[in-house]
């Protein structure tokens, strides 16, 4: 007899699903979201925790709070996903992490270590309109794109961590 295990995790705004296939009969159960799976203070969505800093840093002091925190500066991979962390306060803008530090004009957005395409960019932006805007800060009002400023700017973070889904059956 074989099992076949089939798990989709599908990032949805407050659910993720698993199907079980065993013998030709599916089974869905959905994950739900409950902020007890994140540390206190923190947001869960999609598959993973969420906070924005209390204190504003420069962009190499938000990657490191992030890190101290227990999570990394994030990288927004979705439209749904940078609604979401736009929501969560209203300040003016926040760190992501997206800069053009290594080669002028080449930006690289990373979760972690890996690489993420999704850009949401303001028209116009990036523009290195200023001396050195090789940092990403995405915009918490109007329709939350992206804007290239200065690395040194102090500016609110967005830090994320994986979160562990509770399955409720």
């Amino acid at each position: 007899m074989y099992v076949l295990l089939l798990v989709t995790f599908t990032a949805l705004l407050d659910s993720s699903c698993i199907r079980v296939v065993v013998s030709q009969v599916q089974q869905c159960s959905t994950f739900m979201s409950d902020d007890s799976t994140c540390p206190q203070s923190w947001h869960y969505w999609g598959i993973s925790c969420y906070k924005i800093t209390e204190t504003a840093f420069t962009w190499a002091d938000a990657k490191e709070e992030c890190r101290n925190l227990g999570g990394v500066l994030a990288a927004l991979s979705s439209n749904q996903e940078n609604e979401f962390v736009a929501h969560l306060v209203s300040d003016d803008w926040m760190w992501i992490d997206c800069n053009d530090l290594e080669v002028e004009g080449r930006w690289k957005c990373r979760d972690g270590n890996m690489e993420v395409a999704y850009t949401n960019w303001y028209s116009g932006e990036p523009n290195n309109a200023g001396v050195g805007e090789d940092c990403a800060v995405v915009a918490t009002w109007g329709n939350q794109q992206w804007h290239d400023v200065s690395c040194s700017r102090k500016e609110k973070a967005i830090c994320k961590m994986a979160g562990r889904p509770v399955l409720h059956v």
